[in-house]
């Protein structure tokens, strides 16, 4: 009879907890692969009117990595939304004026190579006082992936880089080592 008291109870916890989680057989979605684009991941912003020499750089960035989480939108059916956030270092140059910038970045979501939606966001850079070196994440930007029952999102890509202007493009041409 105590045996029994004491299994009341745990069986009664059980019962509460299992309402807490998904349904039976239910997971969560999978999510697209990301990946930083090869060559937009780093950034050297020089002053407008300058050279291209260490004292004329106002910022350097580098992306170092991009998460994020997928969901339903509607309980176990599709659409999936899914939830980026991209974090990056940033050094300040000698030519920076004050102690932020903004500097723009996109994630585009993908099929087969193909770009089927593209946000631009301006992330946000401060310095605070003595300090030249900083690591940021950005804020969660979602976006909806046009799944399908018969499409994961697994047939999908999230990708991210800076939005890098010709000239910073070819900066980062001239950097790159020769492959």
């Amino acid at each position: 009879m105590r045996l029994l008291l004491l299994t009341t109870p745990a069986m009664v916890l059980t019962a509460a907890l299992a309402g807490c989680g998904p349904e039976k057989n239910e997971f969560a979605p999978p999510c697209p692969r990301p990946s930083l684009v090869r060559g937009l991941e780093d950034l050297t912003r020089f002053r407008p009117d300058g050279g291209k020499d260490l004292t004329d750089t106002v910022v350097q960035g580098r992306l170092v990595s991009l998460g994020g989480e997928c969901r339903f939108v509607e309980r176990g059916k599709s659409p999936v939304e899914v939830s980026v956030a991209i974090s990056a270092e940033f050094q300040r140059g000698p030519s920076m004026q004050g102690r932020q910038i903004a500097v723009p970045l996109f994630i585009a979501v993908t099929e087969g190579g193909v770009v089927l939606d593209k946000q631009i966001m301006q992330f946000p850079v401060e310095f605070p006082a003595n300090v030249d070196r900083v690591a940021l994440t950005s804020q969660p930007l979602r976006m909806v992936l046009p799944t399908t029952p018969s499409k994961s999102p697994a047939a999908f890509g999230v990708v991210a880089g800076f939005q890098l202007t010709p000239a910073e493009i070819e900066t980062n041409r001239q950097r790159a080592p020769s492959r």
